[in-house]
């Protein structure tokens, strides 16, 4: 096998290369792109890097580069704001189709375990990896010996690489930290809707991890997911989720990947099939969680603006929400807590902000969740609607939202 520097040899200024993210980002070959940004001239970077896990640019380093995303993060600020980076405003369901042919790839370089029998696997991120083998006509895999080999995982022929080459790094790693109170207030009423015999959906987050702790004495649930985070292996190990277990990464701590990652019980598919929404829509009494930033009296939320600014991109909850629709006794579910800015900002909104990105529209808005109690909407007209979200409005904001619901109302 080479060096993890030598994968930058097979591309040329002009190539469009994209980095695998999740866990499955190659951190061998980006630390030979810091170490000589020559390397990566002129090339145009592709990735589906999270926020909070694949905090990176490379076209921050190397000259002359680009970087095209689905998700503005910290790490892409300055390049955003400067017109460096370029952002697909596609979910994540459709994210998949642009890596496996519309983005047009010359190449692709993915972290992969260590081969076995000839084969080689995307590990715990595998969410991406048949996109990339299908769009990019040169991959190559950077072999880490800390990488899972899953069961289920697709195998790889180590013939479809036109280069292996290794690097010993950690894998990458995520943890929501603390959780505040008025989020595991949120949760606990998520987790009181959550019954036997449903199969649940959470993202990444803070949230989602407040609710994973919520549904420690649930029993008999079914999970389908993009991803799987650090408070899940608790939840197996008890019996949380005894059904059918299918996500596309996981994503947390070296104790996680060791824990769960070659259990056999968790099948392990890429984006074309965990965010199908045909898929997603034939199993019953599936429920979606996702968070929102904010979410105004028509149902509609955004989960990436924030004043006045590109934070976040659609991601896989619109996904999700509108499958959850279609499947038998399936419900989308949004978690906020009620306020911001320490209570002196109400996440329930009149209308989103000014010129601000509706990521999930009000034709997919089910049931909205704070700390202050649930707001079903399902089937509600808008008056019906709009009195529903602030009964879970912060008490101190219910006065002045209705007041101004109010006027509006008489003006539509």
């Amino acid at each position: 096998m080479k060096a993890a520097a030598d994968a930058w040899s097979l591309f040329k200024p002009g190539d469009r290369v994209a980095l695998h993210g999740a866990g499955g980002e190659p951190r061998g070959a980006l630390a030979a792109l810091a170490e000589d940004p020559e390397r990566g001239r002129g090339l145009a970077f592709v990735g589906i890097w999270l926020p909070g896990i694949n905090d990176i640019d490379p076209s921050a380093t190397a000259p002359e580069s680009t970087a095209e995303v689905i998700f503005i993060n910290p790490a892409l600020r300055e390049g955003w704001e400067s017109g460096r980076v370029k952002l697909q405003p596609i979910n994540y369901w459709h994210s998949e189709k642009w890596i496996a042919g519309a983005a047009k790839l010359d190449g692709a370089v993915m972290q992969v375990s260590p081969p076995r029998d000839g084969f080689v696997t995307a590990g715990i991120a595998c969410d991406f990896d048949q996109a990339l083998l299908r769009g990019a006509k040169t991959v190559v895999g950077e072999v880490n010996p800390a990488m899972p080999t899953p069961p289920s995982a697709p195998r790889i022929p180590v013939e479809r690489f036109a280069m292996l080459t290794e690097a010993q790094t950690e894998l990458p790693g995520y943890s929501a930290g603390a959780l505040p109170e008025d989020l595991k207030a949120v949760a606990a009423q998520i987790a009181a809707l959550i019954e036997p015999g449903d199969t649940v959906q959470v993202g990444v987050g803070k949230a989602a991890s407040a609710l994973m702790e919520a549904l420690a004495d649930h029993r008999g649930l079914g999970y389908h997911a993009g991803l799987i985070i650090e408070e899940f292996a608790p939840l197996l190990e008890a019996g949380v989720f005894s059904g059918r277990i299918t996500t596309g990464t996981i994503i947390g701590s070296r104790d996680l990947y060791d824990r769960v990652a070659e259990d056999p019980r968790i099948a392990f598919r890429g984006v074309d099939f965990t965010h199908h929404p045909g898929v997603i829509g034939a199993i019953p009494r599936f429920v979606s969680v996702n968070s929102a930033l904010s979410v105004d009296l028509f149902g509609q939320a955004t989960q990436e603006w924030l004043g006045g600014r590109q934070i976040s991109g659609q991601g896989g909850a619109g996904d999700f929400a509108r499958a959850a629709r279609a499947s038998e006794g399936g419900r989308g579910v949004l978690a906020l807590p009620a306020t911001a800015r320490r209570g002196t900002e109400s996440r329930i909104r009149l209308r989103l902000e000014p010129d601000g990105l509706v990521t999930l529209p009000r034709v997919d808005a089910d049931v909205v969740v704070t700390e202050f109690g649930v707001a079903d909407l399902r089937w509600k007209d808008v008056d019906a609607r709009a009195a529903a979200l602030i009964e879970v409005a912060a008490p101190a904001f219910r006065d002045g939202l209705a007041n101004e619901w109010d006027a509006l109302r008489r003006t539509m």
